[in-house]
């Protein structure tokens, strides 16, 4: 049975295990430990390495504080980029971790890891989509629809998307930072204790009928109102310090169903119980644990896309999208027709300058096939 090495880069903590996943079974780590985010990031890379390279495994999951690049096109993919986080500007996270083991990997954010293994575990039959929110110092959000993480510029900051205030009196101006008026500006855990005038320490202390909680919740179901209008997703996953408040999740269903007004005539909207609202707007199953689980759900899907010898053991150290390309000569086939630039693509896809780029591509394309899958067998 394969092993999976996962890492979850946090802003106080980086959490790194070692987890196997039987049919069957659930999945169980194995082995865990834990270093305090530092500066220069050299210093707590350099101790996630160092614990790797003592133990086997087979796929690596990685699962990052942003904002990052995924496009493995990039030269600068498996990079935090433009963080607010001090001193981590445009840090290489993946070439360190691959230089341990070169074996297939997945890097993503640290929401759309936890959405997606929220939807791997927890969706019910039939559903594609999942929508995960961490409500703590940020507010961040991952998004998984039609069963895959979303990406595209770059990944979802749907912490970053102005938000509809419950009171019109409410003049609280929002966090200063680049949007005062986005979601984690106005009710992110910085944003919540300057509302109420308390250290972010005694936030928890605050009753449940503190107003601040009613201007939250009112908050979060905005976002959880656009989440549902604009992407349908099925479920949303409300996680993070500030939703260990249990208390909020029946006023955050009950605003979004405000807000919607109706507009969206569904079951999972119009009614309560766990078929209604109560079912759709729901806490973690993860719980805390929730970063490390969706590493550990990028390290499986790296995986399963990866190219396996005849003994279903993955062994070319590629990220998902670039080993996907290269599994195998049918993949490598298809992947190559559905390119712009390829030979087989219909001439319409072809860009401007395309034909030649198309057999330049075609033909490294094959030649690296052809590598990846002698190595491969000599592998085996």
């Amino acid at each position: 049975m394969p092993t999976y090495a996962a890492v979850e880069g946090g802003g106080t903590t980086f959490v790194v295990c070692i987890a196997e996943e039987r049919p069957g079974l659930p999945l169980r780590i194995l082995d865990q430990a834990e270093f305090p985010t530092r500066v220069p990031p050299s210093s707590t890379i350099s101790q996630v390495t160092d614990w790797l390279k003592g133990r086997e495994y087979d796929a690596l999951g990685v699962a990052m504080f942003g904002p990052v690049d995924l496009d493995p096109e990039s030269p600068t993919w498996g990079y935090v980029t433009t963080t607010p986080k001090p001193g981590w500007q445009n840090t290489d996270i993946m070439g360190p971790l691959l230089a341990v083991r070169p074996v297939p990997c997945c890097f993503d954010t640290d929401v759309n890891a936890p959405a997606l293994e929220e939807f791997r575990h927890f969706a019910r039959l039939g559903e594609t989509s999942c929508a995960y929110v961490t409500v703590g110092t940020g507010v961040g959000v991952g998004l998984v629809v039609n069963g895959r993480c979303v990406r595209g510029l770059v990944h979802p900051e749907g912490g970053h998307i102005a938000v509809k205030k419950r009171r019109a009196d409410d003049t609280y101006r929002g966090v200063d930072g680049v949007h005062p008026w986005c979601v984690e500006g106005q009710c992110s855990a910085v944003a919540l204790a300057e509302r109420a005038g308390v250290s972010q320490e005694e936030l928890k202390n605050l009753p449940d009928d503190h107003p601040v909680w009613d201007d939250a919740a009112y908050l979060l179901g905005s976002l959880c109102a656009t989440l549902c209008a604009l992407l349908s997703v099925e479920r949303i996953v409300l996680s993070g310090g500030v939703m260990l408040r249990a208390s909020l999740f029946p006023k955050v269903r009950k605003a979004a169903r405000e807000i919607l007004n109706g507009y969206i005539a569904h079951p999972k909207v119009l009614t309560d119980g766990p078929d209604g609202i109560d079912g759709y707007i729901v806490p973690s199953a993860r719980g805390n644990s929730a970063g490390l689980y969706g590493a550990i759900a990028l390290a499986v899907e790296a995986f399963r896309e990866a190219p396996k010898t005849s003994g279903g053991r993955a062994r070319l150290g590629l990220n998902a999208a670039a080993s996907t390309a290269v599994g195998s000569a049918s993949t490598a086939a298809s992947d190559c027709a559905s390119s712009p630039f390829s030979p087989l693509a219909p001439a319409a896809a072809v860009p401007r300058g395309g034909l030649m780029a198309a057999a330049v591509f075609g033909a490294a394309l094959g030649a690296l096939t052809m590598t990846l899958l002698g190595r491969a067998r000599r592998a085996a």
